[in-house]
């Protein structure tokens, strides 16, 4: 009798064992009303745009915008002065004494500042460059390839300045153009490692420049003003097929040439192209009255807006979205634009 006792306990034991664990899995695993605590996780929302209002003095020049409109930044005479929108805190970067200022950008898709300084030492002019980091309130020195040696351009004589500086985007080239009045311009293509060499191209009176970044890698785009040519800086000629004044606007993220036509700098057609479609499959938007090149904003998302100075008011050409402002326009940037009025800069968002 012990033995049979025995026997069916141990029989028993591992069928209660399992019928336990199916009824928990029952309960709680295959359960299909089973509640769980859930927290949605929105890892899409960005951060708002700052409203801008920030006072300036009277003798603030150059006034620009980084491209999130985080930052708004003006030349003194003497430093370029940065403000942080979202508190209206001021930090300066002073030049090295004895240079001047030739030229300053915010870069395309950073808060940091590309700053060409002029310097003269004995008989001769250089052109330095450094960049600045507004949040962590530093600058650093560009220097040649990793060396120790700053990053440096021997200019023709002291009146060449740089007239004008273009980023390729993704394959963080630089193109910087200097000249001067009845000179011959220059233009240096600098790379990722501050590897810098001069640019051939065509002799003529150079106009505007940008880049773009193509299947073959970085690419120059440049008015030939003497010949009424929009080229690239590998021989190409971008023909609109149209008797017109050609005028290079922009290009975007998404590396568009967007080329105006029209008189006098002011322009009633705008063309868009990539480089590789053909003139018939180029985008062509006619606007409905000459603009002045100046007034037609364009932004590296591709947006091509119009400033009607007359009424304080932008408009994107193809939602028809106008966004009013007071004052005079100084920049659009990705949300919206910046005007100054009565020493102040103040931001319209979109």
């Amino acid at each position: 009798m012990k033995k049979l006792k025995r026997i069916i306990m141990w029989t028993l034991i591992p069928i209660i064992i399992e019928v336990t664990a199916l009824l928990f899995m029952d309960k709680f695993y295959f359960n299909d009303e089973s509640n769980f605590n859930i927290k949605k996780v929105d890892i899409s929302s960005k951060k708002e745009p700052n409203k801008i209002n920030v006072k300036v003095p009277e003798d603030a020049k150059d006034i620009k915008i980084s491209h999130s409109g985080e930052y708004i930044s003006y030349y003194n005479g003497e430093s370029i002065v940065v403000i942080d929108t979202s508190n209206n805190d001021k930090k300066e970067v002073t030049l090295a004494d004895g240079n001047e200022l030739s030229y300053y950008t915010w870069f395309l898709d950073t808060n940091n500042i590309l700053i060409a300084e002029k310097s003269i030492e004995g008989e001769s002019s250089y052109l330095k460059f450094e960049s600045y980091n507004p949040k962590k309130d530093a600058t650093y020195i560009l220097k040649k390839d990793e060396s120790s040696e700053a990053l440096s351009i021997l200019l023709p004589d002291e009146e060449y300045e740089v007239k004008n500086i273009a980023f390729s985007g993704a394959s963080n080239v630089t193109y910087i153009s200097s000249g001067r009045e009845g000179g011959r311009s220059r233009i240096y293509r600098v790379n990722i490692m501050n590897q810098m060499n001069l640019v051939n191209f065509v002799n003529c009176e150079l106009g505007n420049i940008k880049a773009v970044n193509t299947k073959n890698g970085d690419e120059l785009i440049y008015e030939d003003r003497t010949y009424n040519r929009i080229r690239t800086g590998k021989g190409g000629v971008i023909a609109t097929g149209e008797n017109a004044m050609h005028y290079l606007l922009n290009t975007d993220k998404e590396n568009n040439v967007y080329i105006g036509n029209g008189d006098n700098d002011k322009v009633n057609k705008i063309f868009v192209t990539d480089l590789q479609s053909t003139g018939t499959n180029w985008k062509t938007h006619a606007l409905s009255e000459y603009v002045d090149k100046n007034n037609i904003h364009i932004t590296r998302a591709g947006k091509i807006y119009i400033d009607d100075p007359v009424n304080s008011q932008v408009k994107e050409i193809t939602t028809g979205q106008v966004t009013k402002y007071s004052g005079n326009l100084i920049a659009v940037y990705d949300y919206g634009v910046i005007s100054e009025s009565s020493n102040k800069i103040k931001s319209s968002l979109f």
